[in-house]
């Protein structure tokens, strides 16, 4: 069993009639799965452009991640409750520490710290934003270092990306039957980010202690999340229809526009947890499950993480609160949760309401 895919041009190139339909199924995916893969998302007659857009990422992500340790320690990452900007080393992100299961077996955001402290995460990667966010800007590269670098990935790529996310995420208000705009006009500030990630090579005697993974389980941030993975594979999602805590392999296909689509926090927020988030993580590729002695080689990805306005208050909406499902969640703003799970990442949690979080707001 496993995830299909879904070709998603007729979103924008077919008949209204085909568009419902295809957003119907799209949504009826997200709420089996919690997750789609995705083929054909561009325009079309961009297809071309995406492929071209894509296979330049992964080449300029893989001359990043060879620049010397000095300079991409010149452009580190800020670990705390902030927004992700800049370069994180190989470990400082704990993802075991942000979501973790209820009494129930249920993966749920964890609200305390009774969670293992000792697990890893092996990998580094590179979070940014548009040009001109006046509040958390990105420290880039030098163009010295790397050539056509900040410009390509900012000005090309993001915006490709961003594209997609609101189709997306309008296909998601017409399968659920909310007025289009509900979550897309919750994004006009357009501060979503993108992250290049790359895992390095990782023995599978080091995989099976038990404390280290390429990302341990956990759920995004955002509304949603659209993941481009290479060829090397190892991401896995939970499997909600198995009763014993098994996990679905996403295979790569080869199909060069593929793009998983992951539902994340602020969107179960909005939903009150009718649309439930998805848990995923990285392991063994299916290649190397058992094998006693190996080497995982060396894995990237592209993630854009979709996100509402800072300001944009994420709580329920009135139509899924009703005496069935009484509101799950409070009325945050998305900031406040961005800052609450960035902040556990970290061991950086602030309180909310402090003047930290308001004066960021």
């Amino acid at each position: 069993m496993s995830i299909p895919i879904i070709d998603f041009s007729a979103f924008r190139n077919g008949t209204e009639e085909e568009r419902r339909e295809l957003a119907y199924r799209v949504t009826d995916e997200f709420k089996t799965h919690g997750a789609a893969r995705l083929k054909n998302h561009g325009i079309s007659g961009e297809i071309f452009l995406y492929l071209k857009a894509i296979k330049k990422v992964y080449e300029l992500s893989d001359k990043f991640f060879k620049l010397p340790q000095a300079e991409k320690e010149a452009i580190a990452n800020v670990r705390d409750h902030n927004p992700q900007r800049g370069y994180s080393y190989v470990g400082s992100e704990a993802t075991s520490k942000v979501t973790k299961k209820d009494e129930e077996g249920e993966f749920q955001i964890c609200e305390d710290d009774d969670v293992a402290q000792d697990l890893e995460d092996v990998k580094e990667h590179f979070d940014f934003t548009r040009d001109g966010d006046p509040d958390f800007p990105t420290p880039w590269p030098s163009e010295a270092s790397l050539p056509g670098f900040h410009g390509w990935m900012e000005g090309v790529f993001l915006p490709k990306c961003q594209q997609v996310a609101r189709d997306v995420l309008t296909a998601i208000e017409i399968g659920l039957g909310v007025a289009e705009g509900t979550f897309t006009s919750c994004m006009e500030s357009r501060v979503d980010e993108l992250r290049i990630q790359h895992y390095p090579p990782l023995s599978t005697e080091t995989l099976k202690t038990g404390k280290i993974k390429r990302c341990h389980p956990h759920t995004d941030f955002g509304f949603i999340t659209l993941l481009f993975q290479d060829a090397t594979g190892g991401l896995e999602i939970e499997d909600r229809a198995s009763a014993n805590g098994a996990w679905l392999p996403v295979i790569p296909t080869g199909e060069p526009t593929e793009v998983g689509v992951y539902i994340s926090d602020t969107l179960v927020h909005k939903t009150n947890g009718y649309l439930r988030a998805a848990v995923h993580q990285v392991t063994a590729p299916v290649s190397l499950k058992d094998k006693e002695e190996g080497v995982l080689p060396e894995r990237y990805t592209i993630a854009l993480f979709a996100k509402a306005d800072r300001h944009a208050h994420i709580g329920p909406l009135p139509q899924f609160v009703t005496p069935d499902t009484p509101r799950r969640y409070p009325d945050l703003t998305a900031l406040e949760l961005h800052n609450k799970r960035v902040g556990q990442l970290y061991d950086a949690r602030p309180k909310v309401g402090s003047a930290a979080v308001t004066a960021s707001a």
